[in-house]
């Protein structure tokens, strides 16, 4: 048996202690109820017995467990089956900090991208595409899609500045990515493709290294600019820093090494371009036989017997304040 979840099984870390501080408070209640009559009187006291208040607590305790286990929907089986790729998700990661204004190899490093995308989506068949644009910040613009006429079209307004917030929030753009990618089906393939001048100091390359292998996600990069750099024309101006300096931006090619090194990224090089790297890629997974583990939901099952257990629990508190009461 496995989880869909298992993170929700450490809700009972919380439910647990507040089980437990609940059983007490009602138990020092209790008592300070009985100190008020005479012992004599006890008997004509409606009270609950001890028996039944430990049975009530078992209930309680059982309820919320079955609950918990209930949301974190285990599944049975594990049936294995012999399945082919399908087609390719691809989420595509693409930065539109200022810095893509610098003109260092033929033109603004942010055409140069758009180009080789739109190359890309020209060469597709069948397969979809996401988009998100990342500075400072990043967002999900366009989810997977296979309509690819809206692809170019949203391809065509990326650009520089469009996000207010400056910086290099990669690392937010790829976990935005790997999160849009699991809603793919397990016969697709799974790729990010980062289109980048620049690098994200904040990157956790552990978290994102153990993210990209439990969902089995291809990463692929595309460096723009040069280690010597080229200043940042915005317009008819350039780019100035604090000291009213021009800008010069500069790729830090350590940044990528590592990337390829830890996460395991294929860096698409000078000369190449994107869409032979993915139609190469997609010759070698098509034909590809995988095996699949099919599992069903059973979170039914303690979902019912939460819901008896519960419902016993509710029975026995109507029915304890009429039985025997405690000597």
């Amino acid at each position: 048996m496995r989880f869909y979840d298992w993170r929700i099984l450490l809700s009972a870390v919380v439910w647990i202690p507040l089980l437990v501080f609940w059983i007490v408070y009602c138990t020092k209640k209790r008592n300070d109820f009985r100190k008020l009559f005479a012992k004599s009187q006890l008997n004509k006291a409606v009270i609950t017995g001890s028996k039944n208040l430990v049975l009530k607590r078992i209930l309680m305790f059982t309820a919320l467990s079955l609950f918990t286990v209930a949301a974190a929907r285990p599944m049975t089986g594990g049936e294995e089956i012999n399945t082919n790729s399908t087609g390719i998700d691809i989420a595509v990661v693409f930065d539109v900090s200022l810095s893509m204004f610098a003109e260092d190899e033929n033109g603004p490093r942010f055409e140069k991208g758009k180009m080789m995308l739109i190359d890309v989506l020209n060469s597709l068949g069948g397969d979809r595409v996401a988009i998100i644009p990342f500075a400072g910040a990043a967002f999900l613009q366009l989810p997977l899609t296979d309509d690819y006429e809206t692809l170019q079209t949203v391809v065509s307004v990326l650009e520089p500045g469009m996000i207010e917030r400056q910086g290099t929030a990669l690392g937010t753009a790829m976990e935005l990515a790997a999160d849009t990618l699991k809603s793919s089906p397990e016969t697709s393939d799974k790729m990010i493709i980062i289109i980048s001048d620049g690098e994200d100091p904040s990157l956790d390359f552990g978290k994102m290294k153990e993210l990209v292998e439990k969902e089995n996600i291809h990463l692929a990069l595309l460096p723009l600019g040069t280690e010597d750099g080229a200043p940042v024309k915005i317009g008819d101006s350039y780019l100035k820093d604090k000291r009213n300096q021009t800008v010069i931006s500069k790729i830090d090619k350590g940044f990528f090494d590592k990337c390829i090194s830890v996460l395991g990224a294929v860096e698409i090089k000078k000369g190449d371009t994107l869409s032979s790297y993915i139609k190469n890629f997609k010759k070698s997974s098509r034909g590809e036989s995988r095996i699949l583990n099919i599992y069903k939901e059973r979170f039914q099952i303690p979902l019912l017997f939460g819901i008896i257990v519960f419902f016993v629990y509710y029975l026995l508190s109507f029915a304890g304040r009429g039985g025997k009461h405690e000597k």
